[in-house]
């Protein structure tokens, strides 16, 4: 039998295909034009990919649903749309989180001609809202001003309640009542009330549902009611792409459900399309993916998921694929073992691929570790800065600690903008109360549920207090991040849930503990299963699981607490670092 190579991945095959060079960016021949004979692996990827990329672009269906795992090529087909509009035309482009509208702003702004707006639907609903409908002040924090109002007016509202009623449309509620009186005496807007302003206002006068040329929403698994009740508005005057996949809802926690994705798959206003092939894994973390929902699904997880293809794009991820064929599995007896593992192991991969400082935005090496567990992250990062190999002048470290947190000084801004402020004044209240006891700050917020000003019923030796520190607040210097050109070698410390629309050529993955992930090894549930599958997705070359010996208090000594997540996972795809001591790394 007669073999030849494939000039793209140069795997021996019986047969092969004459295809253009050009349509092969990694070929092993190095051509940009020509042609060039190809495996029969690659000419279906290729042929594939096109096939199902097509399909969308030539449909005239006016709303359609894209179903797509990570990496399958949402924001490249975005694009591919956008193109294919007529030039002038107006665009809205939603996605559920911050990381993401910056990637879709750098990929799509190079598309010209058109008026592409990238927003998440909070921010949509804030810009709409601020300029449409009225202006008020946009406060994130509120929330918490009135669930601090609500105790000193003896009610038990909490923050989560504001946002509960919101999110599920409980227009009737207690909750919503209170805080919409008390978001009107402050004329300021949170994050939730924003939006569902927003959806009010729509639903109830449709004539002013902005229209565009095209609305496309990305991540739609992620979306709560509210927040898919105010696209199915937007839905009802623009032509409509949504894209998502149900294997990765994350935020149920925030009252957000996949449910919402899958009864749309059944929608038949709605023409279904797939995007099978991940350009970003390599094939033993797809592969690995697809035999962990395979036995997630044999436990009785995942019930009505959305069934879809999830292969490796071959042609481009072939030299990766050979190059890293396994994911790492570290089993550390200490935690600082594995930072000493995570430090080496970086330090090796920049050896071995010779990587050099870039100006590209995304990290080289992504870290993530578990929310609740902060010390794993934060004795990575600490061990990292103060290691005197990593010049800062070369290597960037980008750990998000705790957010930050309100003070005066937030509510100085207001006040030396507007001396009468309410909300301002409350926000100096919140942090500096008028009286030990709260009994003056109970009176100050009932009469202050009648309309009159906070600072005609606050005492003038407070006023005067800090009236003076309002104005001396310096205005904040703000940098414009254009301006900001640095050639590092990015590594980014992150969370599981901050890990959602990130990616890096390197990825270490800490807290695969059962007890931390899953909580349960017994009860395992759905949530837990998409953020692993999010988790085996992040890598474009190299995974490692790390988890570490948890310390057991009834027999006071360290036992294997391995993750019941990594027996779903075959032993095909696994290659196990025992490691006992930090003295096993070299310096």
């Amino acid at each position: 039998m007669l073999y030849s190579y494939c000039q793209n991945c140069g795997v021996k095959s019986t047969k092969c295909f004459l295809s253009k060079a050009g349509d092969f960016s990694k070929n092993c021949e190095k051509r940009t034009d020509g042609n060039i004979s190809v495996c029969q692996q690659c000419k279906e990827c290729l042929e594939g990919s096109k096939e199902s990329i097509e399909k969308i672009l030539l449909s005239k269906q006016k709303n359609k649903l894209i179903l797509g795992g990570p990496g399958t090529g949402k924001t490249f087909l975005f694009g591919s749309v956008m193109r294919n509009l007529p030039k002038g035309n107006r665009v809205l482009v939603i996605t559920f989180i911050n990381n993401l509208v910056d990637d879709l702003e750098k990929q799509l702004i190079k598309i010209s001609d058109r008026d592409i707006e990238t927003r998440t639907l909070h921010g949509f609903s804030k810009n709409f809202l601020l300029s449409e409908i009225r202006q008020y002040e946009y406060f994130p924090e509120l929330p918490k001003i009135i669930e601090q109002d609500a105790f000193l007016s003896g009610l038990s509202f909490k923050e989560k309640d504001f946002g509960r009623a919101f999110i599920n449309l409980q227009k009737e509620s207690k909750e919503t009542k209170f805080y919409l009186h008390r978001s009107e005496y402050y004329f300021a807007v949170g994050h939730d009330d924003a939006v569902y302003r927003v959806f009010c206002h729509l639903n109830e006068n449709k004539e002013t549902i902005p229209q565009y040329f095209q609305v496309i929403v990305d991540e739609y698994q992620d979306f709560n009611l509210l927040e898919s009740s105010l696209i199915e508005l937007l839905a009802q005057r623009n032509n409509t792409i949504i894209a998502g996949d149900d294997d990765q809802a994350l935020y149920r926690f925030k009252f957000a459900s996949p449910d919402f994705i899958r009864k749309l798959y059944q929608d038949q206003q709605f023409e279904k399309f797939f995007l099978p092939f991940c350009r970003r894994c390599t094939s033993v973390l797809v592969e690995a993916a697809n035999a962990f929902i395979s036995n997630a699904k044999k436990k009785g997880l995942l019930n009505n998921r959305i069934e879809k293809e999830f292969k490796c794009y071959w042609p481009d991820k072939f030299l990766d694929s050979k190059k890293y064929p396994f994911i790492s599995l570290g089993k550390f007896f200490a935690d600082s073992v594995a930072t000493k593992y995570i430090k080496e192991k970086i330090f090796s991969i920049i050896e071995e691929e010779k990587i050099e400082p870039s100006e590209k935005n995304e990290p080289e090496f992504l870290i993530i570790g578990p929310p609740r567990i902060s010390h794993y992250l934060r004795d990575v990062n600490d061990s990292l800065i103060n290691d005197k190999r990593l010049d800062r002048n070369i290597f960037e470290i980008e750990f998000k600690k705790e957010s930050k947190r309100l003070s005066t000084d937030d509510g100085y801004k207001f006040i030396k903008g507007d001396a009468k402020s309410n909300l301002g004044w409350r926000i100096v209240m919140y942090k500096d109360p008028v009286s030990s006891s709260l009994e003056k700050d109970k009176e100050i917020i009932r009469e202050s549920s009648n309309g009159k000003l906070l600072i005609d019923l606050l005492p003038e030796d407070y006023i005067n207090k800090h009236r003076e520190k309002a104005n001396n607040i310096s205005p904040e210097e703000i940098k414009d991040p254009d301006e900001i050109i640095n050639k590092k070698i990015k590594i980014k410390l992150t969370t599981y849930l901050g890990a959602k629309g990130l990616s890096a050529n390197h990825v270490f993955v800490l807290g695969l503990e059962n007890g931390i992930f899953p909580k349960d090894p017994n009860n395992i549930s759905d949530d837990e299963v998409c953020q692993l599958l999010v988790l085996l997705t992040r890598a474009r070359k190299s995974l490692n699981l790390l988890s570490v010996n948890r310390f057991n208090k009834k027999i006071r000594r360290r036992i294997d607490s391995l993750s019941g997540f990594i027996s779903m996972i075959p032993n095909q795809f696994l290659k196990i670092e025992n490691t006992t001591k930090a003295s096993d790394f070299k310096s």
